[in-house]
């Protein structure tokens, strides 16, 4: 079996260990949790340290042909005589191009991350070990997934973990964010479902109307398959005239509609804040680090790799919702007086740029929104894994009921300075690496909406700086003068995202190496 496939194995494992460990050995799945996220993360490196040699060129309809080594299938059954009397075999296919293996190793690292920063008084400890390892094992799922079905496979996968994970926490409306993230994201599923399904029937019909050549036969035409590299390589080759624009556009609107609903983007985003609202700081570094990112994922995997001339038809009005969400985030972060809740707008600010950056189809812009996938998930994370921790000893996030944190956790507060220049695009951090390639893409196509979007980057300074000061100087309370700073359990998941942060800000060539061969690949298909 391959790398990808252990990838989504070993948390499936580990949880499946969790369930048959009593619960009251909270150590023991603390261990698991830890274990099953260290293994997967150390075969991500593995993947890493392999991936030049992993990629192959190719032809023809096989994943090879975009870039994707198949590194494994699993049939699963077939379906007789489904399309033009031809049998489908339905499976799980699983491979690693560079920005399912970033995403993939992302994954991992903070499902470890989460698992050190889980107190026992915030969660049952067999239930958050379980459904942590499940959600990352769905979110490496959705991220490797060759084709339509492991795809919602992961996905689903990740939306029920996600649920169970959110009604973890003590808070008393808890279930109804759960809930409300559970129809959000359900509904999302859906719209993506039928526009992936209705892109591969639109495939399969459209070869099925060619004309025969001299000798009978239907050169190039592909059984009704539902792997989205061999759709990405047949819908390259399919005219117009057998799968129209007009269909295509519809099926293009459906994907958009639903990458806006998983995604969180404006105006279907109240469900993120409010699910980070009421849940743990744990569940919210997964959350908002991994498994918002599927909807992006979708954008660039399907939306540029599957319909790239609809992208760049529409890519006006998508740069405009890519402002709009970078300008709204930003605004309503400076409104909240909760930590959590600024958390999650500022995220909602910074993913607009995927949008406005995707638009743009350009080498710059694509890199940049794979940037800001991988920077967004790890600055969210921080963020989030540092309100925890002092929410845990002050007992609120309320920036009204903080002040001068600065004297008695003096290490918590330098990494909240960190966390928070990097988020607002510091040199040297991956923020400002992740921008300054989505704005260089983004000016080169859209001057002017980049010249407005743009502002977003002053706004989120303003919001960002006014909460650290808020939070961290002024006068001090005397209730938290004598408050305990980082200890070792959360002092190394702080260096580690502090080292991070900083690697792909000053060494940026390490991740676009990667990276660079999926934004050639797109760019390919885009033409």
């Amino acid at each position: 079996m391959g790398l990808a496939l252990w990838m989504v194995l070993v948390p499936v494992l580990a949880a499946f260990v969790c369930v048959l460990v009593p619960a009251r050995q909270a150590c023991v799945q603390r261990g698991l949790a830890l274990a099953g996220s260290v293994i997967t993360l150390l075969l991500a490196l593995l993947a890493w340290l392999r991936f030049p040699g992993a990629v192959q060129a190719g032809g023809g309809a096989n994943p090879a042909a975009a870039g994707v080594p198949l590194v494994s299938h699993l049939p699963w059954f077939t379906l007789p005589g489904l399309w033009q009397q031809q049998d489908v075999t339905v499976g799980l296919s699983f491979g690693l191009d560079g920005l399912s293996l970033t995403l993939a190793g992302l994954t991992a690292l903070l499902a470890l991350l989460a698992a050190a920063a889980v107190r026992p008084e915030e969660a049952e400890m067999r239930r958050f070990a379980l459904w942590s390892q499940l959600a990352a094992a769905g979110a490496i799922a959705a991220f490797t997934a060759l084709d339509v079905l492991t795809f919602f496979a992961g996905l689903e996968l990740s939306l029920f973990a996600g649920f169970f994970l959110i009604d973890l926490s003590g808070d008393p409306q808890r279930r109804a964010a759960a809930v409300k993230y559970l129809l959000y994201r359900g509904l999302a599923s859906v719209l993506l479902l039928l526009a992936l399904f209705g892109i591969a029937y639109g495939v399969a019909g459209g070869y099925s109307s060619l004309q025969p050549d001299a000798n009978g036969n239907l050169p190039g035409a592909p059984a009704f398959t539902l792997a989205w590299p061999a759709l990405q390589h047949n819908l390259h080759g399919l005219s117009t005239a057998v799968f129209p624009d007009h269909a295509r556009a519809v099926l293009f609107w459906v994907l958009l509609l639903g990458i806006l609903v998983e995604e969180a983007f404006v105006p279907f985003h109240t469900w993120l804040p409010t699910a980070h609202e009421h849940t743990s700081a744990p569940v919210s570094m997964l959350l908002g680090g991994v498994l918002t990112k599927t909807g992006a994922y979708a954008l660039l995997r399907f939306g540029a790799g599957l319909l790239p001339d609809q992208l760049q038809h529409f890519a006006t009005w998508v740069a405009v919702l890519g402002t709009i969400n970078i300008l709204y985030g930003a605004f309503a972060a400076w409104a909240q007086r909760d930590w959590r809740r600024l958390i999650a707008f500022g995220s909602i600010s910074h993913m607009g740029l995927v949008l406005l950056a995707t638009a743009a189809g350009n080498a710059a812009g694509l890199q940049g929104a794979m940037f800001m996938m991988v920077s967004s998930g790890l600055l969210t994370a921080f963020l989030f894994f540092l309100a925890g921790a002092v929410q845990a000893r002050t007992q609120t996030a309320e920036l009204g009921r903080l002040g001068g944190l600065s004297r008695p956790l003096p290490l918590l507060s330098g990494f909240w300075l960190v966390a928070a220049l990097g988020a607002l695009g510091l040199p040297l951090t991956s923020g400002f690496v992740s921008e300054i390639q989505s704005f260089i893409g983004s000016f080169h196509r859209f001057p002017a909406i980049s010249f407005v979007a743009a502002l977003g980057l002053i706004l989120s300074a303003v919001y960002l700086l006014y909460a650290i000061q808020q939070t961290t100087f002024g006068p001090l309370r005397p209730e938290y003068a004598s408050l305990a700073d980082a200890q070792a359990r959360e002092l190394w998941p702080a260096v580690v995202l502090t080292a991070v942060v900083l690697w792909v800000g000053v060494y940026p060539n390490g991740l676009g190496q990667v990276l660079g061969q999926t934004v050639q690949q797109l760019l390919q298909m885009g033409g």
